[in-house]
């Protein structure tokens, strides 16, 4: 009965941590700025509200800073990149097109996996990672016909950051999931101080940005870095297409993106890639890895 219901809250920290995380991309469009401006000051926030967290919880967070050193450090640069490339992917490439890539992120981190952990990746896993690149083509194939690249190969660096930060913190269980997302908010601000336009954004922005800083950021970010203390982490990435779907009919609704028929495609082929990988074969004890952080 314990474990049932352990396994339930893991079950419940992951789903909601994606569908908390799939309404950035909204926020992100309805601030109106530049992806910088809105980098900046997502980082303000977050710090604001994970410092505050961390400080009520446990009291000063610098000798446990201090304690976790390295990893602690390198987790939290991988957060910072993450963030700070998805914003700037949603403000150069169409929601859908962001959100598909980002569904292969089971599959990067198994392949990240592999190549610095030497981790056993079965053939199911290289098959879906295969099908994975395949389906990113495609989908990127699309901007290249008049849409921007730029947007898509942010994605890419985004997807890219979050599975290393995948890898490390399975390395490191230890390191304190709060203190990561309040660091990188930092060094997410020091990244975008110079370039931003700090002040002149009207109320809508303000509000935009208080909310995916203050709030769904940060409580998205601890949900699925807490998940995988409930279930494995491989479970946990069984919900990221979860978010692409939801990302994708928020675009639709709000701001009428309907996806070109290239992220349909490669969407499906992404998909397709990833359900081959999870699917449980008799003998095959290999896991994707996935736990979004």
């Amino acid at each position: 009965m314990v474990q049932q219901s352990t396994a339930t809250k893991g079950i419940l920290l992951a789903a909601g941590g994606m569908a908390i995380i799939s309404t950035e991309s909204v926020f992100a469009r309805l601030a109106d700025a530049d992806g910088f401006d809105i980098t900046f000051w997502v980082g303000v926030f977050t710090v604001l509200v994970t410092g505050t967290l961390t400080t009520v919880r446990d009291g000063n967070p610098l000798p446990r800073i201090a304690a976790q050193g390295r990893p602690l450090w390198i987790s939290s640069v991988l957060q910072a990149l993450m963030t700070t490339f998805f914003v700037l992917a949603v403000t150069n490439t169409s929601i859908a097109n962001v959100v598909v890539i980002i569904a292969a992120g089971p599959l990067f981190a198994a392949l990240f996996s592999w190549l610095l952990l030497r981790e056993r990746t079965s053939t199911s896993t290289w098959i879906g990672i295969v099908l994975s690149a395949v389906g990113i083509t495609i989908v990127m194939s699309g901007s290249f016909g008049g849409g921007s690249p730029l947007g898509d190969v942010l994605a890419l660096g985004a997807i890219s950051a979050y599975s290393l930060g995948v890898v490390l913190l399975r390395r490191h269980p230890e390191i304190d999931v709060t203190l990561v997302v309040g660091l990188g908010g930092g060094l997410m601000s020091l990244l975008a101080v110079v370039p931003a336009e700090l002040f002149g954004h009207d109320l809508v922005a303000w509000l935009a940005l208080l909310a995916m800083g203050a709030i769904t950021g940060p409580a998205a970010r601890m949900m699925l870095g807490s998940a995988p203390r409930h279930i494995p982490a491989a479970q946990v990435g069984l919900f990221a297409p979860m978010e692409t779907v939801l990302a994708t009919l928020w675009g639709f609704l709000f701001f009428a993106e309907a996806p070109a028929a290239t992220t349909w495609i490669g969407g499906a082929v992404i998909l397709a890639g990833l359900l081959y990988a999870i699917w449980p074969r008799p003998g095959d004890r290999s896991a994707v890895p996935a736990a979004a952080t």
